[in-house]
């Protein structure tokens, strides 16, 4: 008999419980365009990073990373890659729906969604995570993608539309925000045509 999934971590361990990455090691390609070398010292925040593949990308790039992810066999398998790739990361089990660890100088999400009530305390932890002056990147798929099968949830609720995202972050300064149609290439998790949103935004350097 098995276990009943009670938790966010009771459904996603036994996903990532074996030696195959489902995501794939790459990173996100959307982050890879658009976050910049670090400077000595930035600090990066990966927020639900799984297996790892951005954070350590995000190491690999020159920050001080901080990755979380709700699940074990995720984390356990994100200090394996950056070993693997000659980098040090600070990956640990946590629930990202609290105050975030640090402010941080980036921090990104790729392809997260929550319903509603979560999805709005996800948005207040990922603000509360920037620095004055921090960088935000985020790809998740759009309501367009319901009838694609390259991954995400097939509940309209935790899909992202443009409005939804330029209201959530209206309290910084959003640099991009647009529709895109492209091909994913992530683990055998997300293959094939994708229908996506993408941000960049600042927040606002204080006086």
């Amino acid at each position: 008999m098995t276990n009943p999934v009670t938790t966010p971590a009771d459904f996603w361990n036994p996903k990532f419980d074996t030696r195959e990455y489902i995501f794939g090691k790459t990173p996100n390609t959307f982050l890879t365009a658009v976050i910049p070398p670090a400077q000595s010292g930035q600090t990066a925040y990966a927020p639900a990073d799984g297996e790892g593949r951005n954070g350590v990308y995000l190491a690999q790039i020159g920050y001080d990373v901080t990755s979380v992810d709700i699940a074990e066999k995720a984390v356990e398998k994100a200090r394996l890659l950056a070993a693997d790739k000659g980098v040090e990361i600070n990956a640990t089990v946590g629930d990202i729906m609290g105050a975030p660890p640090a402010e941080f100088d980036v921090v990104i999400v790729s392809f997260m969604h929550f319903r509603p009530d979560d999805h709005k305390r996800f948005v207040d932890h990922l603000i509360a995570a920037l620095k004055p002056g921090g960088l935000l990147a985020i790809e998740g798929y759009s309501l367009d993608q319901l009838p694609l099968q390259s991954g995400g949830p097939k509940s309209e609720d935790m899909l992202y539309t443009r409005q939804k995202l330029a209201d959530d972050f209206q309290a910084l300064h959003i640099t991009l925000l647009q529709d895109t149609r492209r091909t994913l290439s992530e683990g055998n998790r997300h293959q094939g045509e994708a229908a996506t949103i993408q941000l960049v935004a600042r927040k606002a350097i204080t006086a």
